[in-house]
């Protein structure tokens, strides 16, 4: 890219491998924990699990692991027995929406309708920040702004501020 110093490259182009290989660690890194295998069997962990994901019906905004209301309690107890019955969690999530219908799910489901509210922050947050790039870039463009060293006329125009800042700072 040309501008008034020569053939400088904007730093951004420069290193832009830097920029692939942070995107490139994000894309595996959320893969990663995206596909981390639940905890099986009936034990406390995978209990407080499957209770977690699960809104108390009798509470606001708090979950079957962590409420003690009555509801709760016997929500608790029923994920227990159908993990005994060698229930799968998604088994388990079915019957609860069965049940008590999409409200009772603290996460919305990751299809259909409902993988827009996971998708869509982050296709924003990209596309947001793409827009704020290309207007920095537009109005580096517009306003002459060059990565390269000040030459005489920048120069000249410093020095006539500081003589204004001066003059004003002097007269009061």
């Amino acid at each position: 890219m040309s501008n008034a110093v020569g053939n400088v490259e904007p730093a951004f182009r420069r290193r832009w491998w830097v920029w692939a290989a942070l995107g490139l660690a994000l894309v595996v890194l959320l893969a990663l924990g995206a596909t981390r295998k639940p905890p099986s069997g009936v034990s406390d962990d995978r209990l407080v699990a499957v209770a977690g994901n699960l809104k108390c019906l009798q509470c606001v905004g708090e979950s079957v692991a962590g409420s003690q209301a009555p509801i709760a309690i016997q929500m608790r107890a029923e994920i227990e027995r159908q993990a005994r019955q060698g229930s799968t969690d998604d088994e388990i999530y079915t019957w609860f929406v069965d049940r008590y219908g999409q409200r009772v799910l603290l996460n919305p489901p990751a299809a259909g309708v409902g993988a827009l509210i996971w998708v869509l922050p982050v296709v924003l947050s990209f596309v947001g920040a793409g827009v704020v790039a290309a207007s920095i870039g537009r109005w580096r463009r517009t306003n002459g702004v060059t990565d390269g060293p000040a030459n005489d006329a920048d120069e000249a125009l410093v020095e006539a501020l500081r003589r204004t800042a001066a003059d004003r700072h002097g007269s009061q």
